[in-house]
């Protein structure tokens, strides 16, 4: 292998910003002006291919699209991560190839959705899927998923040893985990898993936190960082919290990542009782409220959150020292308008 690519810091996961509601159609001009607002920070790379830029949801040619955009912006600057999302794995090789031609620096790459998935018993499977990807795609790639996902994503400490150990291509893990500092399956029993697998080959694998609500917690007990949609929201602030983290400024640290949880609260949900599954759609409803992007609506299947989650959005920005610059009933206007062009 060459030099071997080495992921850490704050690395935002951006939306894909569509031309109106209808999100008929990717407008990469507003994608490109988001890219930039993120590139003026200090951050570690460009994931231009998770669940936040809907991969799942985009053809190929706008999967593309948006990694020549991204390219464009970045300049080389920073690695750009594309997106694997595929039941098959031959299919996950092809979406490596197809994206590894077009100039990406690694992929992140999304489990197949494996009905009756037991993560205790059944990780054969993830073993031999990553492996094969690792084999012929001869590409840098991130695995995304952990203890703490209720899906096909769940994978156990155990899993992460195994697959590290197997596959000399892994860079990365995007780790999705309730808790964080304790526990058998806390992100900390996940950093010292890598870390076992690192004794083993020599080959250090990032342990990177999915999600900010605790990116403190995380760093504390040895994350190398993070890949995160909220990046599009508070990418001035989890920048800065990595910075004094980084230069042994704790305490200063600590009060940015408390300064936010007002917003971390409403926008994963899970704190206030309120369902994660509209994590995506009410970050990217977060940066149109701030005026960092121009449109906030995702494809479908993704449905809005109820509009009273919209409301508390727009407070939760302002609770944690933000200028909202558009209005919840904003929102519900363009969604109007959105169906008044669809029915014709």
């Amino acid at each position: 292998m060459s030099q071997r690519l080495e992921l850490k810091g704050i690395i935002p996961s951006p939306p894909v910003v569509y031309t109106d509601a209808t999100c008929r159609s990717v407008d990469y001009d507003a994608t490109r002006e988001h890219l930039r607002f993120l590139m003026s920070h200090d951050i570690s790379g460009l994931c231009v291919g998770g669940h936040a830029g809907e991969t799942e949801c985009l053809t190929m040619d706008e999967r593309l699209g948006v990694i020549r955009v991204a390219r464009e912006v970045t300049g080389g600057r920073v690695p750009i991560l594309g997106g694997v999302v595929a039941d098959s794995t031959w299919s996950a090789i092809d979406q490596t190839l197809v994206q590894k031609e077009a100039g990406v620096d690694a992929v992140l790459v999304c489990p197949p959705n494996i009905v009756g998935w037991d993560a205790a018993t059944a990780d054969a499977m993830l073993v031999a899927h990553f492996g094969a990807i690792d084999r012929e795609g001869q590409l840098p790639f991130v695995i995304y998923g952990g203890p703490g996902d209720g899906s096909s994503c769940r994978q156990l400490p155990a899993t992460l040893t195994k697959v590290a150990i197997d596959c000399e291509h892994l860079v990365a893990w995007k780790i999705a985990v309730r808790g964080v500092a304790a526990g058998e399956n806390s992100f900390a029993a996940c950093v010292e898993a890598l870390r076992k697998a690192k004794a083993v080959t020599g080959r250090h694998v990032a342990a990177l936190i999915a999600g900010d609500a605790n990116l403190y917690g995380a760093l504390e007990v040895g994350a190398d960082g993070t890949i995160n949609a909220c990046e599009s929201v508070r990418v001035d602030d989890n920048t800065a919290m990595y910075s004094a983290f980084v230069k042994g400024d704790r305490a200063t640290a600590q009060q940015i990542q408390e300064r936010g949880k007002a917003l971390s609260d409403i926008i994963y949900g899970i704190r206030i009782g309120r369902s994660f599954t509209y994590f995506h759609y009410r970050f990217k409803i977060a940066s149109w409220m701030l005026g960092y992007i121009s449109n906030p609506y995702m494809r479908l299947p993704q449905v809005p959150p109820p509009a009273e989650e919209i409301r508390m959005i727009h407070e939760a920005l302002i609770a944690a020292g933000k200028t909202p610059v558009h209005r919840p009933e904003e929102f519900g206007e363009a969604e109007v308008s959105a169906a008044r062009i669809a029915a014709e």
